[in-house]
Formats: C-alpha cells, structure tokens, sequence
C-alpha cells in the first residue's frame, strides 16, 4: 500500500513500513500538518497486520530541523500548544509501537529532530551527519524531547548537548549512545541487514520485549512527557521569550546575542 501525503511519504512494502519526512525544502521542520500525517503514518504502520518493521527516513540535507517557530506562534504571540502536544504524541507513539522502529540518518538533525531519533528502538546513521540541540540559542527548552533522550543518553550528556550546543557527529553520536550503528557500507546495505535479522525475530517476541521493556521506564516517561508540557507551557507565556523567538525567526538576534572578547589570560597547563 502507497500513501502520498503532502509532508509525508509512506509505503509498505514486503512487511516494512517506509515513513519518509518530505518537506526538504523546509528542512523537514515540524509543523502542526506535518505531524498530523506522521502520526496518521505511524497509527496505520502499527495497525497493518503485515508490517513487521517500521522504518523512518528523509529526503533532503536535514534529516529534520525540530518544531516549525511559526506553527507554534501562528496566532500571534500567544504560543499554539497543540504542535507540541501533537510531537509528544508522536514520539510517545514511536517508543511504544509494538513494531521495531528503525530510523535511518542521512542528514543533519537540530532540535526536536533528535528527539525522533532517541525514541527510536534502532538508529543508523552516516558518520557525516551532524546532531545538535540548538534550543538555547533560540530561547526554547529542549522539554518535550529530554525525557526520550534520556532513555539514551546520560543526564550529563544531555546537559552538555544543551548547554554547549555543539553538534556531534555520526561517530561521536554512536560513542554516546544515541546511534546505534555507522552505515559504512551505505544506508541501504546497513539497512537491508538490520531488516533481516528482524526478519529472523518472533514479532511477538520482539513486541512482548518492548512492553516488557516499557513497565520499567514507560510509565515514568509518560509522567515526565505531562510533566515537560506544563513546564514548557509556562516557560513560552513569558512575554520576552516569545518575543525574542519571533526575532529569531524573523532574521533578527535575540537580544542575548552578544560577541565575547576573548580573555587573554593564560591557564596553566
């Protein structure tokens, strides 16, 4: 079965669900729309009784670029919730599928992208492709998103990748733990041999694995998914955030732009 939808490709074929993000042009930013037809993709992936693999790709240099500024502040600046909401869901849909969700990184990923990634059972990745939590640049949190990297990452890892927002690599990224294997043999390759050895699997056992899985840290992360939209809620009703992300998005720095003069003092080595 093919489905064309506007920001989304999604095709089954021989038991794997293709999910493609398609809006390059965009970067495959995340707006209210495009969520709708992820979230639809991954409701019929699950519900079709010949899919034994979910697969999540792109199409373009970006993988995804996180939320779309301007479906969260499309009324104005009182900031539209239901996008976030529909991302929560999303990813919280991606953890719990009771098919194995394999997510193939050919791009960079910013932001919220990368919180599709950590909510994925298996990640591949080129070693050239680049992550980063850009958040505070812009003046966002990274709320929605922390509670699934977590389930891959350290709380001191997630720290650094947010404070510092630096990106790291394929190779750095597979080093932390948030990739789970390089495709240097190409994507395709890399691909094909993780399908098989699902192949290979018992889909009730891999389903029965992934709840068992689930009653550890899944009811936490559904507590901490409520607990991040109450926080980011209250942190974008404040009048100067939601200001300075409109600067931002407009092509303006926000006001905390500013140029360091580098110390000239000499730390001893």
């Amino acid at each position: 079965m093919e489905l064309k939808l506007k920001a989304i490709e999604y095709q089954i074929d021989s038991g794997v669900a293709h999910i493609t993000l398609s809006a390059p042009e965009a970067g495959n930013a995340l707006n209210g729309e495009m969520l709708a037809e992820f979230y639809q993709a991954l409701q019929n992936a699950i519900a079709d009784p010949t899919c034994r693999v979910i697969v999540i790709s792109s199409i373009g240099a970006d993988f995804c670029t996180g939320m779309d500024f301007n479906a969260i502040f499309a009324n104005g600046s009182r900031p539209n919730l239901a996008p976030l909401q529909a991302f929560r869901d999303c990813l919280l849909l991606i953890y719990s599928s009771p098919r194995p969700v394999i997510t193939c990184v050919t791009g960079n990923v910013t932001g919220g992208g990368v919180g599709i990634v950590a909510a994925s059972d298996i990640v591949l990745a080129e070693e050239n492709v680049l992550f980063m939590l850009s958040e505070v640049l812009v003046g966002m949190i990274p709320a929605v998103i922390t509670p699934f990297l977590l389930c891959r990452l350290s709380s001191s890892q997630v720290k650094y990748l947010t404070l510092s927002s630096r990106g790291i690599d394929g190779n750095e990224a597979k080093n932390w733990g948030l990739v789970d294997e390089i495709a240097s043999d190409g994507m395709n390759d890399t691909l094909n041999r993780q399908i098989q050895r699902l192949f290979y699997s018992s889909p009730e056992a891999i389903a029965e694995s992934k709840q068992y899985f689930d009653t550890f840290i899944g009811q936490d992360l559904r507590h901490q998914t409520e607990f991040a939209m109450q926080r980011l809620q209250k942190w974008l009703e404040q009048p100067q955030i939601t200001t300075a992300i409109h600067q931002f998005s407009e092509g303006y720095s926000p006001p905390w732009f500013q140029k360091y003069r580098r110390n000239r003092t000499n730390y001893p080595k």
